[in-house]
C-alpha cells in the first residue's frame, strides 16, 4: 500500500470521484471506489473504514455546495409568489436540510463499505492497528508484611 498521509489520500480520492462524476461513470459504485482508494492510499497505521467514509462524506458535501449554487431548469411561466405563500419556502428549506442529511448518511455508508474492502484486502492483519504504548511503567503494589512476633527463647 502507498504511504500517503490521510489528508492527501482523501483529497486524491475526492478528485477521482469528481472525475468519475464528470464522465458519468459509476453512480453508487463510484462512492465505493472513492472509499476504497482513500483507504488504499493511507498509511497502515491510519487506514480504516472511517477514512473511506470521511472521503465519501466530504465528496457529498462538495456535491451539495456545487448543486446549491447551480440553478434549476425553470418553467416558462412561474407561479405567483402571493398564491404560493411562505409555507412553500419553509417546505423547500426542510427538504434541503433533509436531503443533505440523507445524502451524507448514504455517501458515508458506501464510502465505508469501500474502505472496509480495502482494509481487508490490502492490509496485513497480523499486527495490531493502534498499539498502545504506556509511557509510565506499570505500578507494582507491595504489600506490607505482618510484623513477626518475637518470642523469647527460654532455656
Amino acid at each position: 500500500m502507498p504511504n500517503f498521509s490521510m489528508e492527501m489520500a482523501i483529497l486524491t480520492s475526492m478528485i477521482l470521484g469528481i472525475i468519475m462524476a464528470f464522465f458519468n461513470v459509476g453512480g453508487v459504485f463510484a462512492l465505493v471506489i472513492v472509499g476504497f482508494v482513500a483507504v488504499f492510499l493511507t498509511k497502515d497505521e491510519d487506514a480504516s473504514y472511517k477514512v473511506g467514509a470521511l472521503a465519501a462524506i466530504l465528496l457529498a458535501l462538495l456535491y451539495f455546495v456545487i448543486c446549491l449554487f447551480t440553478p434549476p431548469d425553470l418553467p416558462y411561466q412561474l407561479p405567483n409568489a402571493v398564491t404560493i405563500g411562505v409555507g412553500y419556502a419553509v417546505d423547500g428549506l426542510f427538504t434541503l436540510v433533509l436531503g443533505l442529511m440523507v445524502s451524507v448518511i448514504i455517501y458515508g455508508l458506501f464510502g465505508s463499505i469501500g474502505g472496509y474492502f480495502a482494509d481487508k484486502l490490502f492490509k496485513s492483519q497480523d499486527k495490531p492497528k493502534n498499539p498502545r504504548i504506556s509511557e509510565r511503567p506499570k505500578r507494582i503494589i507491595k504489600r506490607k508484611q505482618k510484623p513477626q512476633r518475637r518470642t523469647l527463647n527460654r532455656r
